[in-house]
């Protein structure tokens, strides 16, 4: 009887395994996923569609010309990797005035000693 319920335990732990080692497979999968889709490269139509405001074409070809907006040219085709238009979209952010105060404060303690 004990060695039967100890074979059961052991097939049962093989089981449990079994479906951790696929669950970190799907996850390590999704996390590439997620790298991929960090590095997807756009054209300008979908960087138009992907930037908030959906700003015109040609306002897209403007910030380019001005070197306002990180961008790749391969030939005559302009390119755009979505982590780059990420980055850039986060430093447009204005800070929230408690965020300003506490920079404020922090730059005070460390210089004005």
């Amino acid at each position: 009887m004990i060695l039967m319920l100890m074979a059961n335990l052991l097939e049962d732990n093989k089981i449990l395994s079994a479906k951790i080692d696929a669950l970190n497979k799907k996850i390590n999968m999704s996390m590439t996923t997620k790298k991929d889709d960090d590095n997807e490269r756009m054209d300008v139509t979908e960087a138009q569609k992907y930037i908030p405001g959906h700003p015109a074409v040609q306002t897209i070809y403007g910030w380019t010309s001005n070197g306002q907006i990180p961008y790749h040219k391969i030939g005559k085709r302009i390119y755009f990797i979505k982590s780059e238009l990420d980055e850039w979209l986060s430093h447009g952010q204005h800070k929230s005035t408690s965020v300003l105060q506490q920079e404020a404060e922090e730059y005070v303690a460390r210089y004005c000693k």
